[in-house]
Order: structure tokens, then sequence, then C-alpha cells
């Protein structure tokens, strides 16, 4: 009976190095790629974190320039608009209540075209 052997034939040295060598490459390769993902996200992140940030501090730049813009006016255009001194910088953050909106809509009903109230015009 003949004796066969299924082994596959040794490598020498240089075909064994070779092998190493394309193997470590392929570990590098995949670690770079895992740590170049990483990074783009974290760099994805951190943009998006700054870019929400410049906006709020821009936001708030706007209120408090509105702020002093109101600020500026005297009592009675104030009083035209439906704010009083103390309300004005929650009428800026959130806006005028619902009365003060139906009490301004309640007195442009009785204007004419030009705002004059309707009791002076017929004077």
């Amino acid at each position: 009976m003949s004796q066969t052997h299924n082994c596959a034939p040794l490598f020498s040295f240089f075909e064994c190095e070779q092998q190493a060598r394309i193997k470590r490459n392929l570990v590098i390769q995949a670690c770079m790629r895992g740590t170049m993902r990483a990074f783009a996200q974290w760099l994805r992140v951190l943009v998006l974190c700054g870019t929400r940030w410049v906006r709020g501090l821009a936001a708030k730049q706007r209120l408090r320039s509105a702020v002093r813009e109101l600020q500026r006016l005297d009592d009675r255009m104030l009083a035209d608009i439906g704010v009083t001194r103390g309300e004005i910088e929650s009428a800026v953050r959130d806006g005028l209540p619902v009365r003060m909106m139906r009490q301004s809509r309640h007195r442009d009903r009785h204007r004419d075209w030009n705002g004059i109230p309707a009791r002076r015009q017929a004077a």
C-alpha cells in the first residue's frame, strides 16, 4: 500500500516572512480605517456642537439687541405697542401675552387706514 501525505509543503523562511508582512499590513490597514472612521465621527460631532453653540450665541445677541432697542423707546411708544417698560424682556423672549394681543386688535378695529382713532376723525 502506498502512503500519501495530504500535508501542504512547508514554506521557506522567505515565504513565511512575506506572508507575515502581508497579514501585518492588513491588520494595520483595518486599524487605520477604524481610527479614521472614529476620528471623522468625533470631528462631525464637534462641528455640530460648535455650530449649535454659535447659533445659540447669535440668537441671544439678537434678543439682547431687541431688548436694547425697545428700552430706547419712550413710554408713549411702548404703550402704543402694548408693552410696559417692565414687560420688555418677557415680551421679547416670550412674545406678547394673549390679553395684550386682544387689546391691540380691539384698538385697531376702531382706527382708520391712517391709524387715527375713529372718534377723533369725526370731530
